[in-house]
């Protein structure tokens, strides 16, 4: 029920985003007319651009909205060759410069060179620009307000801790020769590798990472007493205080993580623990 909550949240955002977006476009070849299209009429003139802005809204509906919800909803997201969000900006790009072109060729009866259908694609150019600064304006608030929230509880811990400091981890090896003994809050997050678990944390000198023979079921049950630990995908572990945002795109939901640039999965099954322990932040 939450997770649908959250997509009727972000939807209803997104057409309020491609409505400006929309509007924009109609305001935009309203007051500087960039293009000769052969309309003698100013109401068949207003008609005519206000379709530029139909145009708009709906194919920035369809991928926006529709396709992903459809998309996600029945096919596996990795066996499309798109990989990332500027795949996706390029595609809004290239159907809106093809309609916009159409468009002004057939129904505006405006003669097609290469100077005019540069106009076009560089015109067709600004939903894509519009709708990137806002997913990125978006995804650096949500960052910020996270690493907020991971400042105060830092400070709060730090204000409360005692002498004999907090209680470490051990990770034991079914082989006794890779054991490990971390303190919690320099873990960062753990992934399972064949027979073994990849445990990335910090260290003096930077980032790091050591593999430990052992199964991810053995590592929950060392972490138990600790829930900031949370397990987002059958193969991984998260530390709930680096997780700066939970984001999602053509291969579903990961989450960006503090002081490391990878992207750590996050499946259905585990969203909703994923999504609460955000919250209780």
């Amino acid at each position: 029920m939450e997770n649908l909550s959250h997509t009727i949240a972000d939807n209803r955002f997104q057409i309020k985003l491609i409505s400006m977006v929309s509007l924009l476009m109609f305001l935009f070849v309203l007051f500087f007319q960039p293009f000769d299209f052969k309309l003698e009429d100013y109401n068949d003139r207003l008609i005519f651009i206000l379709g530029i802005g139909v145009i708009t809204f709906i194919i920035l509906l369809l991928f926006r909205i529709v396709l992903p919800g459809s998309v996600t909803g029945r096919i596996r997201i990795e066996s499309i060759k798109i990989s990332n969000e500027v795949g996706l900006i390029l595609l809004i790009w290239l159907f809106i410069s093809a309609a916009n072109i159409c468009y002004l060729t057939f129904a505006g009866n405006m003669e097609l060179n290469l100077f005019e259908g540069v106009k076009i694609a560089m015109f067709s150019s600004i939903p894509s620009v519009i709708l990137k600064i806002s997913d990125v304006n978006k995804m650096l608030r949500e960052q910020m307000k996270h690493f907020v929230r991971r400042i105060i509880r830092l400070e709060h811990e730090l204000a409360n801790s005692t002498d004999t400091g907090r209680k470490l981890i051990q990770f034991h090896s079914e082989t006794q020769k890779d054991n490990l003994e971390l303190v919690p809050d320099d873990i960062i997050y753990i992934r399972s590798a064949d027979n073994y678990v990849d445990v990335c944390f910090r260290k003096e000198e930077g980032i790091t990472h050591q593999l430990i023979r052992t199964t991810l079921k053995n590592v929950l049950h060392d972490l138990k007493d600790f829930p900031e630990f949370i397990r987002c995908h059958r193969t991984c572990i998260a530390n709930m205080n680096y997780v700066l945002n939970l984001n999602n795109n053509y291969k579903g939901h990961y989450l960006i993580m503090l002081d490391i640039d990878e992207y750590i999965p996050v499946s259905r099954q585990y969203i909703i623990n994923v999504q609460e322990a955000l919250m209780t932040d």
